[in-house]
């Protein structure tokens, strides 16, 4: 009978695990996206200039980046000590206000810890639809970035905008539990690695596809974490209505995830990648453009669907081309580094010059770079580039 109860016990706990694994994913991407969301507000509260909310932005994005590199063996405990990071960070941010920088750090290590180490467990959790497993994870990481902008929205009526973050990080605490869940023989997985290209060849695959996610990274982030400020400043929206034009740019995001696996059965990838980047262009020079509110949607929802096929056809390439190679970490953790200085060197051109509209054009320059690196580049033989996108039989990556 003890057997039978333990055997209930265990089986209660995994299936309680993959909701949670879900929500706190979700989480994450309500916590990565949160500071963007409340920038106008926060910089009024705290009397910030846009260099200075460049700041804060930096040093979340590039402490967030280094979860890539920190998570090593342990899965479980990078998950644990990523959510209690995340939450402690957040809590702080509450309670210091404008001297909470350092605060910032701990909540961004937090947010790289625990989207790095989730990612890594369903992997590892589910390795015969390994693709299937990490596509409707990530789909829970966008449901929560779009759905951010719309419950600050509504929070923001009743309290301020740093006490989101206090809001935040009590949720996120309980998600530092999770290990309690999982099965013992999971408590201890580890990395592995298998072959990897020799010497030079792997240092210039990683560097080039450093580059290309950094670029990437960067594009997205400054585009969703300037589009409220932009917004309220382009058209003398008030802040509901600009955290509209957030909602759409990641809703946009999320929709070109969903159908970019179709796109492929019919389109090449480096055909998608260029006509991608092109789009890209075209999103920002509409927003750049804009000075009435139907303008900035349109240019959030372009930029948001230009940019959705990007990262997913940059690590494809890259996973096929370096192989298992140990290394390969660095991509991950150089791709959220461009996060955080292309979203500071947004708001220091903003400060420099006085013009949002000017420190808009860096996400431009980025798109414009990453098409030239494209088009220098080539392939290794056309029988190896076979599509590593194409849908499976789910229709999921």
């Amino acid at each position: 009978m003890s057997h039978a109860n333990h055997s209930a016990a265990k089986g209660l706990r995994l299936r309680l695990l993959e909701p949670l694994l879900h929500f706190g994913f979700a989480l994450t991407g309500i916590g990565t996206v949160l500071l963007g969301s409340i920038l106008p507000r926060l910089s009024v509260q705290w009397h910030l200039r846009d260099k200075d909310a460049g700041l804060l932005l930096l040093v979340q994005f590039a402490t967030s980046a280094s979860g890539a590199l920190l998570v090593r063996r342990n899965l479980w405990k990078a998950l644990a000590c990523g959510y209690g990071l995340m939450g402690t960070g957040a809590i702080c941010i509450f309670l210091l206000q404008q001297k909470s920088l350092a605060a910032f750090g701990v909540y961004g290590l937090g947010l790289g810890l625990a989207m790095t180490s989730t990612n890594m467990l369903t992997g590892r959790r589910y390795p015969q639809r390994m693709g299937a497993a990490l596509a409707l994870l990530n789909f829970s990481w966008s449901a929560g970035a779009v759905a951010c902008p719309l419950l600050v929205a509504q929070f923001l009526h009743h309290a301020t905008s740093s006490a989101a973050f206090a809001v935040v990080g009590l949720l996120a605490l309980p998600f530092g539990l999770l290990p309690l869940l999982a099965d013992r023989s999971d408590l201890d997985a580890s990395t592995r690695a298998g072959s990897a290209p020799p010497g030079m060849r792997e240092a210039t695959t990683i560097l080039y596809f450093a580059t290309l996610a950094f670029l990437y990274v960067g594009m997205e982030a400054s585009i969703g974490n300037w589009m409220s400020t932009y917004a309220t400043r382009a058209t003398a929206w008030t802040f509901a209505g600009s955290t509209l034009a957030v909602a759409i740019f990641w809703a946009a995001l999320l929709l070109g995830r969903a159908i970019t696996p179709v796109i492929l059965s019919w389109v090449p990838e480096r055909v998608l990648y260029r006509a991608s980047v092109f789009a890209t262009i075209a999103g920002v020079l509409l927003l750049l453009a804009a000075h009435r509110p139907l303008t900035i949607l349109a240019g959030s929802a372009l930029s948001g669907l230009a940019l959705a096929p990007l990262f997913p056809l940059i690590l494809a390439l890259f996973l096929e081309e370096i192989g298992g190679s140990r290394n390969a970490g660095w991509v991950f953790a150089v791709a959220g580094l461009g996060g955080a200085v292309l979203s500071w060197l947004t708001g220091a051109i903003s400060s420099g010059t006085g013009s949002l509209r000017i420190g808009l054009m860096v996400p431009g320059a980025a798109a414009l770079l990453m098409l030239a690196m494209i088009s220098r580049r080539r392939t290794n033989g056309g029988a190896k580039q076979q599509a590593v996108l194409e849908p499976t039989a789910t229709g999921k990556i």
